[in-house]
């Protein structure tokens, strides 16, 4: 177990009050708080964080690496207009690792599967935007 500081209390605070946020947005957070903390502080200590499992850390490939308070394995959908990251809800597939433990001399630890589309939120605003643009040139109703 290790020793939790002022500045962990801090940056895991800033991470739980999140959705899967980056460490950019948690230092931001933290140092409106603390003007004096520095950006590498949060940032070390979101590693010893994550290090000692009480924050989950999500690879986003192409993008900033995301933290979650979440930890047990799960995975993540991806919105691929906004950039929102949230929980998948499907439960962990424990046999998609066991199957693919079946390549030849590779030894697996852990698996992640993102699943990308169209946030809900987006999906709302494209279809208000659709909406809108199918009444564009129209003449008034008779």
């Amino acid at each position: 177990m290790i020793r939790k500081t002022i500045q962990q209390r801090l940056v895991l605070e800033a991470a739980q009050g999140m959705c899967h946020p980056s460490a950019e947005e948690i230092y931001q957070v933290v140092v409106r708080k603390h003007p004096n903390i520095s950006r590498g502080t949060v940032y070390r200590n979101l590693h010893n964080l994550t290090a000692s499992g009480m924050l989950g850390r999500v690879l986003i490939p192409n993008g900033a690496e995301r933290f979650d308070t979440t930890t047990p394995p799960h995975y993540h959908a991806i919105c691929k207009r906004c950039g929102a990251v949230q929980d998948a809800a499907l439960p962990y597939q424990e046999q998609v690792q066991d199957a693919a433990s079946t390549c030849d001399g590779f030894v697996l630890e852990k698996h992640d599967i993102i699943f990308w589309g169209i946030c809900k939120e987006c999906a709302q605003r494209a279809g208000q935007c659709e909406a809108h643009m199918d009444h564009v040139g129209e003449g008034p109703a008779d």
